[in-house]
């Protein structure tokens, strides 16, 4: 979709397909587009942060949206590779910045998977990434790849 804005002449738009957004040059205003990171907790509605893109795509997975209770248990939509089994501890999301919204989503589904060994697989292979943690009724921040400099 975004080649073909492009191809079309246009040189300011973003994109939202359900979760991985594309942007392209600046928001009406000048400034670069500004989206928010939801915040993954159940019982929050606000969001983790707010980023700036321009010419960038973002992509977050998480277990908030598409995960489900079941006997008072919690499974995750996201499957965890090493065990064959949904992915449990205390990641709540990872957003992902890249070139295009396909590697972002698929970055940010695989570091989910990974849980707690995100961070260190996302610096060994040089991902831009926002980790987000449950940390008791908070949330822990942990970034890679300077996504922080993304971050209003």
């Amino acid at each position: 979709m975004a080649h073909r804005l492009l191809q079309a002449g246009h040189r300011d738009f973003l994109i939202d397909l359900g979760g991985e957004l594309v942007a392209h040059g600046n928001h009406p205003a000048g400034r670069p587009w500004q989206v928010a990171v939801e915040d993954p907790r159940l019982a929050s509605t606000g969001s983790a942060g707010v980023l700036r893109l321009a010419d960038c795509a973002v992509a977050t997975s998480g277990l908030r949206a598409q995960s489900y209770t079941l006997s008072g248990h919690s499974y995750s939509h996201i499957i965890d590779p090493r065990h064959a089994v949904p992915v449990e501890g205390t990641i709540a999301s990872v957003s992902v910045l890249g070139s295009d919204a396909m590697t972002a989503d698929g970055w940010a589904t695989a570091l989910t998977a990974a849980g707690e060994s995100g961070p260190l697989l996302a610096r060994r292979q040089s991902v831009t990434a926002l980790f987000l943690f449950h940390d008791g009724d908070g949330l822990r921040h942990e970034t890679t790849g300077g996504f922080d400099r993304f971050l209003l």
